[in-house]
Parts: structure tokens; C-alpha cells; sequence
């Protein structure tokens, strides 16, 4: 019985000693720690409470992003003066045109500020702090690019709702083109047929899409529109073609298969009856 123990207890540090090690591995040493930050937040009331649990559901928390990321401090000591010091980079809320670079910063969404400096939003950003990262992504719920965190009324309390109608579909359409090519490219992958060139060139189509959404000039985006739908339509035919090529592949294989199987069955079956045949000659040859 103590034998048995023992060995309970061996497997079970072993195991122990494994799901640490691919804890660390996929969490680094945030599973071992407190996040102070967090956790003092949630004791409070109103706006920095809700400040947490908004960033529960963000791109960032799934990404185990914690709040230090963003604004500095040091979530690992237990108290609120000495966590925000001058030594921990504290950074707080920004101010609204400060926003892009507070995004933007090396680490962060450099390429994305870039590209937005490049637009007429940035120099409005400048003036009266709107439209920033935050208007569209959030600030604490931060949300992941995608159609679904633009919509017309965002863009129509500056610019006319038929422009804002306009590009918003625009965008619409073009990501789920995007996605469609996306799709078909995971199915080329499922299928290990080699699509290195094709994924390289939807790299630099999405490239060219994040431009479109970040930038906002007319004339830009209506080029890069342009470049964008060529592009989609290229890689569409091209990527139709070898789907189609793998489809009628597929049938092949699965008419071969079944043909060698019904040859197999048929064989088998001449094979039992030439048995059964000999079977019966040789009974009815020993009764004579």
C-alpha cells in the first residue's frame, strides 16, 4: 500500500511539474503572479472598476496584455502610490491627440500610426483629439480590425451620410473578400499544396487594406481601393483554379478508391465461390 502511494505521489509531482512548464511556456509568469492593478481596480466603484472588466472581453486580455502595457507601472507590488512612481514609466490616460503616438509606440501599433499620420485624421486629431485609435478599436474593450467596429454613423458626424455609407460598405465588401481568400488558402494548407507565393501576396493585400482603414485621404483611398479589388480578384481566380484542381483530384482519388475496393470485394467473393466449388467436387468425390 505505501508502495502505491509513493507512486501516486511521484506521478503527481511529475504532472505538476509539467503543467507548470506549459504554463510558463503559453502564459510566461503572469499565471504565478497577482496583478495588483487589476485587482485593486475591481474593489472600486464606477468608472475604474468598469476599466477591468471592460478589458476582459479586449484583443489585449486575450492576448494577456495587462494594464502595464498600456500605461506602465508595476502590477506587482501591492500598493497604489509606490506601483504608480516615477520609476514604473506610470502613463495614465492620455490625452486625446496624444492617442496615436500612446498606441503607436515601438512595441505597439507603430506601422498603424505611421499610416495614420499619413490621412486628414491625424491633423484633426491634433486640433480637437477626434477621430483616434479609440473612436474605432475602444479604449479598454480594444477590438481587433475587423468591419464590424466601423459602421456609417461613426464617420457620418463629420463627413455626409451618403460618403460614410459609401466607404463603410466599401470596407465591408473588401474584408469579406479578404476573408473568403483567407478560407481558401486554410484549405490549401488542410490540403499540403504549396501556396507560398499566394500567401506572401495576401500579406501585402491586407497590408494594403490596413493603409485604406487607416488613412482616410479620398484620393488614397479610392488608389488603394483600386489596388486592393485587383489584387483580390487576381488571387481569387488564381486560388478558384487550384481549389478546383484539388476538387476534381479529391473525386479522382475517390473513384480510384472505390474502384479498387469493388475489384478487392469482387475477388474476394470469385475467390470464396472457387472455394466453395472445390469444397463441394471434393465432398461429392470422397462419397462415391
Amino acid at each position: 500500500m505505501k508502495r502505491m502511494y509513493s507512486i501516486v505521489i511521484i506521478f503527481g509531482i511529475i504532472f505538476i511539474t509539467f503543467y507548470i512548464a506549459y504554463a510558463q511556456k503559453t502564459m510566461g509568469d503572469s499565471y504565478l503572479k497577482k496583478n495588483y492593478c487589476i485587482e485593486c481596480h475591481l474593489k472600486l466603484n464606477g468608472k475604474p472598476r468598469s476599466v477591468v472588466l471592460e478589458w476582459e472581453n479586449s484583443v489585449h486580455a486575450k492576448n494577456n496584455l495587462e494594464c502595464h502595457i498600456c500605461h506602465g507601472g508595476n502590477p506587482d507590488v501591492n500598493d497604489a502610490k509606490e506601483a504608480k512612481g516615477k520609476k514604473t514609466n506610470f502613463a495614465g490616460k492620455p490625452k486625446k491627440k496624444d492617442i496615436p503616438e500612446f498606441c503607436g509606440r515601438e512595441g505597439c501599433h507603430v506601422q498603424a500610426s505611421v499610416q495614420l499620420k499619413k490621412g486628414p485624421h491625424y491633423s484633426s486629431v491634433q486640433k480637437i483629439g477626434s477621430p483616434n485609435c479609440v473612436d474605432c478599436h475602444g479604449d479598454h474593450n480594444v477590438q481587433q480590425s475587423t468591419y464590424h467596429i466601423i459602421t456609417d454613423k461613426t464617420c457620418s458626424s463629420c463627413h455626409s451620410v451618403e460618403y460614410s455609407r459609401e466607404l463603410v460598405n466599401s470596407i465591408v465588401t473588401i474584408e469579406k473578400n479578404i476573408e473568403d481568400i483567407e478560407r481558401s488558402l486554410a484549405y490549401m494548407n488542410e490540403k499540403n499544396v504549396e501556396n507560398k507565393e499566394m500567401t506572401l501576396r495576401y500579406s501585402e493585400l491586407k497590408s494594403y487594406f490596413h493603409q485604406l482603414v487607416h488613412i482616410f485621404s479620398k484620393q488614397e483611398i479610392d488608389f488603394t481601393k483600386k489596388l486592393v479589388e485587383v489584387e483580390i480578384e487576381y488571387l481569387n481566380k488564381e486560388l478558384q483554379s487550384k481549389i478546383a484542381s484539388i476538387k476534381r483530384l479529391d473525386i479522382i482519388y475517390i473513384m480510384t478508391s472505390a474502384f479498387s475496393i469493388g475489384v478487392i470485394i469482387v475477388f474476394t467473393v470469385y475467390i470464396a465461390l472457387i472455394r466453395q466449388r472445390r469444397a463441394k467436387i471434393q465432398r461429392q468425390f470422397q462419397s462415391r
